[in-house]
This record gives structure tokens, C-alpha cells and sequence, in this order.
């Protein structure tokens, strides 16, 4: 679905931290964090931002309404209550492109995995009410705060229907070209971050956006575009997105999408998941526990 890019865009960033730190050959730890770029605010074309002369804008309520039409319109969103999505990812420099599986189960319930050649998988799940992420440098974790805030509202299997529930605040600003066409800039706040939706003029689809997400390395400008645009079973879904951030193009491609049922025990939580629970949330490093240390020999009298 549309409005599932804006999650991926979030999880696709990780695997640009990743790949950045495997290509280096660094450690992902408390040293890369140190050395995470400063956030810059996002590169705007000319004219990004400034109120269009002569031209009365939509309000943003009305341009998003317009984009649930572009996509189907509500009965085709609403006909639907599973989908799996597959597809590919590759970044500036990665020889071997990884590929990417997306399930979603309504009313909320998430699951992708990254799969990167030499990296091993990359999870996110949640399972409506609980969100975590698994990868092979940072080990498992629960997601809190404004990630797990944004994680439950993008797995909202209906989100698409109202795209305002996204963001605290959306205003159009104005009329420019992004990706080559005309399209309304909508300026956004929201856990997910700040910055601006782009909509085609012509056709209303989102055609991209210019946000300064959060992530583990604190926060990063990210542009996402909408490339292209495939029918599948009466939905209109961006079937390849170009995501530019930290100096490198990531390019996610929708090879097929599926609505069939989907079995609620695929969101069911991984073992080492659930020992976090368990655990209160404490941060896990890898699967193979550590060696326990040698007992010492008791001392003589």
C-alpha cells in the first residue's frame, strides 16, 4: 500500500546504516554513533516551500483525499485484509542486490525482512503491541518512544484511507517540481519526522517526500521518490522508489503483491523477542550467549 513506503523508507534507512558500516569495514557500536552525520535540514529545489503566485491551493485534507481516489479509492483498500509484498533493494556501490518481503495482516499486525547477501536478514515486526527489530550488528531489540509510535500507526492496515493520521500537522505550501512534474508540497510533522509530501498536480499520487527522519544515528535528511506506479488487483502501489540519504541511492522495487490470507502465527514473536519481554526490554547482542568465565579455584586456608 502507499502509505506502507513511509515505513519502509524508515527500515530501508537501517540498511543504508548497515551497508555504509559493512562497507567501511567499522563496528557498528557506541563509535559509529559518535561519528553519525550531523543532521542537515533536506535540499529543496527552488521554489520548494514558497506559496505559488496566482494559484489557490487545497487544503491538505482535500489533497490526501484525492490521493486515496489515485490509488483505487476506498472500496479497492477496503476489499483487502492481508498482503504480502515482495521485492528488491539495492544501494550505491552493492554489487549483488538483497531482496525485501513485506506482510501486513489487518487491523495491525507488520512484518519485514531485508535479506542482504553477506549480511544475513534485517527484521522489523509488530505484532499489535509489541514492536522489535532484529539484525545481525545490533542484535535484537524492542522498539519504544516515537518508533514504536510510528511503527503502530504505519502498520494501521486501513492507514491509506486517511493519510492525516500520519502526521500531527499538514499544510499545503505550495505548487513545485519534484521528480520532474508539478505537485502539491505538503509540509508535515510527525514521529516519523518533518519535512514535506509531494502530489502530482495531474494524477494525485504521491510522488514522493522530503523528510529528516530519526534513527539510530540520530537524525537524517532523506529524500524518497516514487518512480513508478503498477496496478495491482485494483490498487495502485509504487512499484519502484528511489531512497537518497547519507550520500547513497537505495532502490526498492515490487517484483508481486499478494492479498490472499495471511496466518496471524506468522506475527507471533520470535524466541529472543520474547525473552526481551521477559527480560524488561534488556538489549540483546547476538544469539550465542557469551562463555561463561572460568571458576576460580577456592584459596587455601
Amino acid at each position: 500500500m502507499r502509505n506502507t513506503i513511509l515505513l519502509v523508507t524508515a527500515v530501508a534507512l537501517s540498511f543504508t546504516l548497515h551497508h555504509s558500516v559493512a562497507a567501511q569495514g567499522d563496528s557498528f557500536g557506541s563509535s559509529a554513533a559518535a561519528t553519525a552525520p550531523q543532521a542537515q535540514p533536506p535540499s529543496k529545489p527552488a521554489g520548494v516551500g514558497a506559496p505559488t503566485a496566482g494559484v489557490e491551493l487545497p487544503p491538505a485534507t482535500d489533497i490526501f483525499k484525492r490521493s486515496v481516489e489515485a490509488i483505487g479509492g476506498e472500496a479497492a483498500v477496503r476489499r483487502h485484509t492481508a498482503m504480502r509484498m515482495k521485492g528488491g533493494l539495492s544501494a550505491t556501490g552493492m554489487k549483488t542486490p538483497g531482496t525485501l518481503e513485506i506482510l501486513m495482516l489487518a487491523p495491525n499486525k507488520f512484518l519485514t525482512t531485508i535479506e542482504l547477501p553477506g549480511m544475513g536478514p534485517m527484521k522489523q515486526g509488530f505484532d499489535g503491541n509489541i514492536g522489535w527489530t532484529k539484525n545481525s550488528m545490533m542484535g535484537t531489540q524492542l522498539l519504544e518512544g516515537k518508533t514504536l509510535a510510528e511503527l503502530r500507526r504505519s502498520s494501521d492496515f486501513y492507514k491509506d484511507l486517511d493519510p492525516s493520521k500520519m502526521w500531527t500537522t499538514a499544510t499545503t505550501s505550495g505548487i513545485v517540481d519534484f521528480g520532474g512534474m508539478p505537485c502539491y508540497e505538503v509540509a508535515v510533522t510527525g514521529d516519523l519526522g518533518e519535512g514535506s509530501l509531494f502530489y502530482g498536480v495531474s494524477d494525485g499520487l504521491n510522488r514522493g517526500m522530503r523528510l529528516t527522519i530519526d534513527s539510530p544515528m540520530g537524525k537524517i535528511p532523506a529524500t524518497t521518490r516514487m518512480v513508478e506506479y503498477k496496478e495491482f488487483d485494483g490498487l495502485k502501489v509504487a512499484s519502484k522508489t528511489e531512497i537518497e540519504a547519507m550520500g547513497a541511492v537505495q532502490t526498492m522495487t515490487v517484483d508481486s503483491i499478494d492479498f490472499a490470507p495471511l496466518n496471524e502465527s506468522l506475527f507471533d514473536l520470535p524466541a529472543d523477542v520474547q525473552a526481551l519481554v521477559k527480560n524488561g526490554g534488556a538489549k540483546t547482542t547476538g544469539t550465542t550467549p557469551p562463555p561463561a568465565a572460568p571458576v576460580p579455584p577456592p584459596t587455601k586456608p
